[in-house]
């Protein structure tokens, strides 16, 4: 039977192993161009690689952690389930430790990669989630090339979001159901967002309940039995609506990620920090007619550097505990 230190040491050999992806190109997939004219194009669709992308890089990180995975152990990819790679023992016994892997395209607006597992599912886990950020080797067209790594608690990642959305009764967050006499296709791990729609609940009601926690406010864990069953409450008397936007990792607030995030747009890549690039393809796009005419200058040049030699860069980033 594995230890959990055994675990938590295979945890952190393979965070090394993923942090060694950093510069590296996703072969699988290569877009040609030689035309100045589709940029535009390519700028609108090159996003839409990300599912890819995220696909197979979960393939490929499953594939290089358990090259050298120690003896008695093995990592799997669980497609569907929770998390992307798990890592298994060969007694049979679950490990509870793996990664759950997301797709960052560097000039989208934002990460768009959800994390909704529980924190109180979380508790006895060791789930780490990996961030890779990437971008075509020539922004809009080659091979997508992972530009950084990020790997970061799952649990210090839920405690961020439910912090951050928490806010009763403005806004409530909701713990799946026990379902852990259901099979396991049917069981729920996600926990949903719902934000207070005021103007179709009952004015007198709102009042009272605004009055409750004005005068007592909730500041409990948002996960607990008590902040649960007041949830409950609240949403027998007002009305709720589901936020199809809760829990992006963009908007967690959690400061690991806030500072990777600065660190990739800062990056220089051909030329121009990412951030700059994201400003020149918005701009490519736009219908500022000068600025346009530029960013049509900036990317001629690009398409000029197709025969140079592609540049490299590497960022890897390890979050410090839980936050």
């Amino acid at each position: 039977m594995p230890t959990d230190d055994e675990c938590l040491q295979e945890l952190e050999r393979a965070s090394e192993v993923l942090f060694d992806l950093a510069g590296e190109d996703v072969d699988a997939i290569d877009v040609k161009s030689v035309r100045t004219e589709e940029a535009p194009f390519l700028a609108k669709i090159v996003s839409k690689l990300s599912p890819m992308v995220g696909n197979l890089m979960e393939q490929r990180i499953v594939q290089i952690l358990d090259q050298e995975a120690p003896n008695g152990f093995s990592w799997h990819r669980q497609d569907p389930g929770f998390p992307d790679a798990v890592l298994r023992h060969e007694s049979g016994e679950p490990t509870s430790t793996g990664y759950e892997i997301k797709a960052w395209y560097v000039l989208s607006t934002e990460i768009t990669g959800r994390f909704k597992e529980s924190q109180h599912l979380l508790a006895e886990k060791n789930i780490n989630v990996v961030i890779v950020a990437w971008c075509m080797s020539h922004m809009i067209f080659g091979k997508p090339k992972i530009l950084g790594v990020l790997t970061v608690s799952g649990k210090a990642l839920a405690a961020s979001r439910d912090a951050h959305y928490h806010n009763p009764p403005e806004y409530l967050i909701i713990e799946p159901q026990d379902t852990s006499a259901r099979t396991a296709n049917l069981q729920q791990s996600n926990v949903n967002g719902y934000k207070l729609q005021a103007s179709d609940s009952d004015t007198a009601e709102l009042m009272a309940v605004r009055d409750e926690y004005q005068i007592t406010p909730f500041d409990g864990h948002p996960h607990s039995s008590d902040a649960q069953g007041k949830a409950s409450d609240l949403m027998n008397r007002l009305v709720y609506r589901l936020d199809t936007n809760f829990a992006k990792i963009d908007r967690v607030g959690n400061s690991s990620v806030e500072d990777f995030k600065r660190t990739i747009l800062a990056e220089t890549y051909l030329g121009k920090t990412i951030a700059q690039w994201k400003s020149t393809f918005a701009d490519l796009n736009g219908k500022d007619e000068v600025r346009q005419g530029k960013a049509a200058d900036t990317i001629a040049a690009l398409y000029g550097q197709m025969i140079r030699e592609e540049p490299r860069t590497e960022i890897a980033v390890e979050s410090e505990g839980d936050e």
